[in-house]
């Protein structure tokens, strides 16, 4: 089952105004702060009573108005018929503090120059070159276990895909340095969803002052860029070798419109964003998949059963994915009930109509995914795991934007095909060998950072399969 109570019923809408317009339905607002307070305490809380209001509602965020979306419809017009007209606002100002200009942060032509220059990187030939350093790394982090060991799989699963991600990205194995450097990550991004939900002027204002969290971050940050730097500098110090990494790539990338070669500071923010996206989320969504499987004894059983059968005890190989149609269905609902990007923004640049309503230019849109995915006008069941329902059929007959897990539109995760061949080439080469039984005290409660995590990690207890 899925850890979360079902969306509340829909609230009785009553008018609301703001500067003379008309605007969506939404919560109460106490006086003078709004719902900010409770949005810094309780941020899911209070987007599902703002769902209950209707496809679109508004949040009073002082000094904000945040529109919230949860129709396919709406959402599909936001991110593919305004992708034009919206982008990255203010609260994406936080994420620049740590990968500066980036495919994560950028907007516009920027945004386009920087995606048809990195998109050839994510073509399925690199991908698969990666297939083997993805199924090898797992199995060895597995031999580490020992039958019976108490584990926190989400610390577990962090770890293996930082592994990777630094294998596949730089092409070496992990250095202490490295290793250091997925620490910093995690203080970035607590820190970064702490700053966003500040107002602009507070938030800057913290940014500047000295203070422990701020400290902290500046440590990370340094760290963060030792690491990058350091391996560019090496990098572009050798003498051929190997050049098939992410790294290498980068550096020996173009601008489509230019030819001319990346400077070192974008290869760093590239790098660090890639480093810090590559990892953190498809751990977040392998240590949530182990858990709805221990969770689930049916589709555990069937999980293990096509494993053996479609690889007798061998490694997985890329070739073999499409000869596992359930491990297919398992991520995709995994990832439907605990979608590791939880939620997507969008800053509106002009104004426009949407929905019914006239949305302004400056105003933050959510379309959160994890209220999305569990809706039950699109999903029978919505809060149980339930892979068999992915057939062909249901896919087809699903809206567009009811399932999102990597966005859509313009700024659909390009690393998206990566992540998901990632996650299968793991849960395929540990279920082999090991089944993870949930050893916590109730069901695990959800803590949304940048990404979607467990509350207090993921006790699991390994067991091997005879």
């Amino acid at each position: 089952m899925a850890s979360a109570a079902p969306e509340a019923p829909r609230a009785p809408r009553r008018e609301r105004r703001h500067r003379g317009r008309a605007l969506p339905p939404g919560p109460p607002e106490p006086p003078i702060l709004g719902q900010t307070l409770r949005y810094v305490r309780d941020t899911l809380g209070l987007m599902r009573e703002g769902a209950s209001y209707g496809d679109i509602s508004t949040l009073s965020v002082r000094p904000a108005l945040v529109y919230q979306l949860t129709h396919p419809d709406l959402i599909h017009e936001l991110f593919v018929r305004r992708h034009r007209v919206t982008g990255r606002g203010p609260e994406i100002e936080t994420m620049r503090y740590l990968m500066g200009d980036s495919l994560v942060t950028s907007d516009g032509e920027e945004h386009r120059r920087q995606r048809r220059m990195l998109q050839p990187q994510f073509h399925r030939s690199r991908i698969a070159g990666f297939a083997e350093a993805m199924a090898g790394f797992a199995r060895r982090r597995a031999e580490g276990w020992s039958d019976g060991a108490r584990l926190d799989v989400n610390e577990e699963m962090t770890a293996l895909t930082l592994e990777i991600v630094v294998k596949t990205l730089f092409g070496i194995d992990l250095p202490p340095d490295v290793r250091e450097a997925g620490e910093a990550i995690e203080v970035a991004n607590r820190y970064i969803t702490a700053r966003s939900h500040q107002p602009r002027t507070l938030r800057r204002l913290a940014h500047r002052l000295p203070t422990p969290r701020t400290l902290r971050f500046r440590r990370a940050l340094a760290s963060l860029d030792r690491m990058a730097y350091g391996l560019i500098e090496a990098r572009r110090a050798s003498d051929g070798g190997d050049r098939s990494d992410l790294l290498s790539m980068l550096l020996d990338a173009q601008d489509p419109d230019t030819g001319e070669g990346i400077a070192d500071d974008e290869v760093r923010d590239q790098t660090v964003a890639f480093f810090a996206a590559g990892h953190e989320t498809t751990g977040a969504a392998l240590t949530w998949t182990w858990y709805l499987l221990a969770s689930n004894p049916e589709a555990e059983r069937r999980f293990h059963a096509e494993l053996d059968d479609v690889l007798g005890g061998r490694l997985p190989a890329i070739g073999d994915l499409p000869d596992l149609p359930y491990l297919d269905r398992v991520v995709t609902e995994s990832m439907r009930l605990y979608p590791p990007i939880w939620t997507l923004s969008r800053w509106t640049f002009e104004p426009f109509e949407l929905g019914g309503y006239d949305i302004p230019a400056e105003a933050l849109i959510l379309s959160p995914q994890l209220l999305v995915h569990r809706d039950p006008r699109w999903y029978e069941e919505p809060l149980a795991f339930r892979p068999e329902r992915w057939t062909p059929e249901f896919r087809a007959a699903l809206p567009r934007f009811a399932y999102y897990p990597f966005g859509g539109g313009a700024r659909i995760c390009i690393g998206d095909q990566f992540a998901l061949t990632e996650a299968k080439l793991v849960l395929a080469s540990i279920g082999q060998r090991w089944r993870l039984r949930y050893a916590g005290e109730g069901e695990p409660g959800i803590v949304p950072l940048v990404s979607l995590r467990p509350a207090g990690g993921m006790p699991m207890v390994a067991e091997r399969r005879r």
